[in-house]
């Protein structure tokens, strides 16, 4: 029975023999070759950004690329998916719905329409700012107190 034990340690031994010498053989991977490895795989995934780039503009028709002719000049939302845009289309400046079931020319201005005017403030705007800067934001205290008016601040 002594005589198997030592076998399998033998086997062990040899596999273990086997296996450097054919690393020895062979070579383990350099420095070198693992960066070049890294740089080709780099160029790999890189190139293949740039054509799925390139397959999603080819399937989309171009959109996006010439946009001289037709402009988004101003979105408002009305809802979670629908909204007011005003464009403007060649030298037309229109007013579009848009919904999930289409879209509709609400109106058609006849004058070019000046967006970069000032915008007015919202109501909760103005009540915000005044919350932030400690002011008293509400309406009524913006008027003048009356004569009658016992109350003391």
């Amino acid at each position: 029975m002594l005589g198997w034990g030592r076998k399998p340690l033998g086997l062990v031994l040899l596999g273990l023999g086997l296996i450097s010498r054919a690393n020895a053989e062979v070579g383990a991977p350099t420095a070198s070759q693992d960066y070049l490895k890294v740089i080709l795989m780099l160029i790999f995934v890189v190139g293949l950004i740039f054509a799925c780039a390139w397959l999603i503009r080819r399937m989309s028709g171009g959109v996006g690329l010439n946009q001289k002719h037709i402009q988004v000049l101003s979105v408002m939302p009305l809802g979670t998916r629908e909204k007011l845009m005003i464009i403007r289309a060649a030298s037309e400046y229109l007013l579009i719905g848009v919904t999930p079931n289409g879209i509709q020319t609400l109106h058609r201005f006849e004058e070019p329409i000046d967006l970069n005017g000032p915008a007015q403030a919202s109501p909760f705007a103005d009540r915000l700012k005044g919350l932030l800067k400690g002011f008293d934001s509400e309406p009524m205290s913006q008027h003048k107190k009356s004569p009658n008016d016992t109350r003391k601040d």
